[in-house]
């Protein structure tokens, strides 16, 4: 995981990258071997879009099938081969204007950092279901490391559908009596073995095709009502919390607190350097709502925002490739 930053309050990175797609892993490669000390901070291990995809066949250079997975993978062990440091932590706060800038980790970590690449991807949901909002902190939660030991020895619901969602989900079987993993839709997301591995838990269920219809309760949560899409019928599955990790298709920008330019689509606005409303802030990839979602498009966006960096960095007048 990487040692806290509380414990080592004199450790700044020259970049702290936030995402490790392809975006993200492509700035971090090009930053590491120019010589910058990088930092990649990421949510799962086959989080975002190209992760979580069946088959490439398209990407230059690497002859397909292959899964989304193995090519990051590939990626990531590209990057760290010349020394960025990947760190799993979902963030969740930034402190962009402070010098060093400051990135906050949904764990209590603190990183800092003299530049910052966000690539951290579109996939936050833009709806809510029925109770979510009215049950927030009293039984419903986004974060099984957070919230996890409050249920111990009782039953809970986890919705998600990727290799995030069950990882959490991993955590919280520790705790609750019984796991509900329920997918909207007909399969997950993940790598096969994580998927075996996680059927193999004696205190998990699988609910596939389950629509949810509400989270119900009084004070706090008591239940959630479901639709099995599969033969139509409704149901009450009795339980005192309720995990969502469930992607969508928005910019992930929460933890920017509105602190750089947006366009009314959450959409982080950029200069032709990469570089946001914030001087040492840059974004690259879908968060920058370009119309080709295509790895190789974020891949070389990715590559922008790193040498913009350089060149921020080491002041030099203009940007100088890398080869």
């Amino acid at each position: 995981m990487g040692v806290s930053l509380m414990q080592q309050p004199d450790k700044v990175y020259d970049v702290i990258i936030i995402g490790a797609g392809p975006a993200g892993t492509t700035a971090g490669l090009y930053t590491a071997r120019a010589g910058w000390k990088t930092l990649l901070l990421y949510r799962a291990e086959a989080d975002g879009a190209l992760a979580i995809t069946q088959k490439i066949e398209n990407y230059p250079g690497v002859p397909g099938p292959v899964s989304g997975y193995e090519l990051l993978k590939t990626m990531r062990e590209q990057a760290k081969k010349f020394g960025a440091e990947f760190v799993r932590g979902k963030v969740i706060a930034t402190d962009l204007k402070s010098d060093p800038k400051k990135v906050y980790t949904i764990d209590g970590r603190e990183f800092r950092g003299k530049t910052i690449i966000v690539a951290s991807g579109a996939m936050e949901r833009a709806n809510k279901f029925k109770g979510e909002e009215e049950f927030l902190g009293r039984g419903v939660s986004y974060c099984g490391v957070c919230d996890a030991a409050f249920f111990k020895d009782q039953p809970v619901a986890v919705i998600g559908d990727d290799d995030y969602a069950i990882e959490e989900a991993e955590f919280i079987a520790r705790f609750a009596s019984k796991v509900y993993f329920i997918v909207p839709g007909s399969k997950i997301k993940a790598p096969p073995e994580v998927i075996e591995h996680f059927k193999k838990l004696p205190n998990v269920e699988i609910l596939l095709r389950h629509r949810v219809i509400e989270i119900v309760g009084d004070q706090v949560v008591k239940g959630i009502r479901l639709k099995d899409l599969e033969t139509g019928e409704e149901k009450f599955l009795e339980v005192n919390g309720v995990f969502i990790f469930l992607g969508g298709t928005k910019p992930s920008v929460d933890f920017l607190m509105g602190q750089v330019e947006m366009t009314d689509g959450d959409c982080i606005v950029v200069n032709e350097e990469m570089m946001t409303s914030v001087p040492g802030v840059f974004a690259a990839g879908d968060v920058l709502c370009n119309e080709v979602k295509q790895a190789v498009v974020a891949a070389a966006m990715g590559c922008k925002a790193a040498l913009a960096v350089d060149k921020f960095l080491s002041g030099k007048e203009k940007i100088v490739p890398q080869w």
